[in-house]
């Protein structure tokens, strides 16, 4: 045994000894690691939940642009001038890659903690930013058909129809 009650020997080997717990702690230290881990994972949750409302966010801003590109637009006029021709362009060919590259834009909120309920979310996200896609583009569509660059009336066709045969003919003199 040590001379001070303090003083722990190390050589001692019996299994009857118990030490005492060293200050500080206690069995409430077991229940806040508990509480810790609770926190974590509502943290994450919170997190979880807060990725999912900006993917939703995010779906939303191709008509955002939308209303920016249909001024621009509008403001080109519907001659068929090199300016409304490269507008109208890229108000077909920003949707178009923004569609291409829908996985790429919402990688950054998938997580693998999610649930098949969070997926589903995000997966409506992505549709979502898909069909908005989609309707900005239908308006460079509509400012094609309105400039006359697509063939959308039946005179557009006219070449295509076969010639009918002759029915009568018509023979002069010029006496």
């Amino acid at each position: 045994m040590s001379r001070h009650k303090w003083a722990v020997d190390l050589v001692d080997s019996s299994s009857e000894r118990s030490l005492p717990s060293p200050p500080g702690l206690s069995e409430q230290q077991a229940h806040v690691d508990d509480k810790l881990a609770t926190k974590k994972d509502d943290k994450q949750a919170v997190m979880t939940q807060l990725k999912l409302k900006k993917a939703r966010s995010l779906s939303w801003s191709p008509i955002k642009n939308f209303m920016q590109m249909a001024f621009m637009m509008w403001m080109s006029g519907s001659g068929v001038h090199i300016f409304s021709i490269m507008i109208t362009y890229q108000a077909l060919s920003s949707p178009v890659t923004a569609m291409l590259a829908t996985s790429k834009t919402f990688r950054g909120f998938e997580d693998r903690t999610m649930g098949s309920a969070e997926k589903a979310n995000l997966f409506i996200s992505k549709l979502i930013y898909v069909g908005m896609n989609m309707v900005a583009m239908s308006g460079g569509l509509y400012k094609m058909s309105m400039m006359g660059l697509l063939p959308n009336t039946s005179s557009d066709w006219v070449s295509f129809l076969a010639v009918p045969p002759n029915v009568q003919h018509a023979a002069g003199s010029t006496a």
